[in-house]
């Protein structure tokens, strides 16, 4: 569903508002069901957060470039500084994924802009964000996301 010229962006307010532009948004993958996003300042001892989507049904990361340039959505989805987290109000994936949901639930679209990579999330919960006191925790819970991930491949974790 992307570009989505008819998609509408309201602001989702967060601890990760009023960072420093642009962010930078890492993908640590999908665990039990959750997508795990590691969002960084770009600026020397950047403030960094750790992000969960539970429920995550589908996400979608796009070159910044090529997303600011589509014409996809309003202009709300620029990252200036101010609300971080965008919900959509109205997308054609939400409509798209309400009428094939077999359980009848109400899907939540989420945006998280980066200054390299911008993800579009679709589940059913809000994220969950944690902040760190800086760059060292958040690559050691972002690891330790990639080792819990190995454990449970290799049978030994639950």
């Amino acid at each position: 569903m992307f570009p989505d010229p008819d998609l509408i962006w309201r602001a989702f307010p967060s601890i990760l508002d009023g960072m420093k532009a642009p962010p930078y948004v890492l993908s640590r993958g999908v665990w039990r069901g959750a997508l795990n996003l590691l969002v960084t300042e770009s600026a020397p001892g950047a403030s960094a957060y750790g992000v969960e989507i539970p429920d995550c049904q589908i996400y979608a990361a796009y070159e910044e470039m090529i997303y600011s340039c589509a014409d996809h959505g309003d202009r709300s989805r620029v990252y200036d500084g101010g609300i971080y987290i965008k919900e959509a109000e109205r997308s054609q994936l939400l409509k798209s994924f309400e009428r094939i949901d077999p359980l009848g639930r109400k899907p939540r679209h989420f945006l998280f802009v980066g200054g390299d990579y911008c993800y579009e999330t679709l589940g059913f919960s809000a994220p969950c964000a944690r902040a760190f006191p800086g760059l060292e925790e958040a690559y050691a819970w972002a690891r330790g996301q990639d080792e819990m991930a190995s454990r449970s491949k290799l049978g030994e974790g639950s």
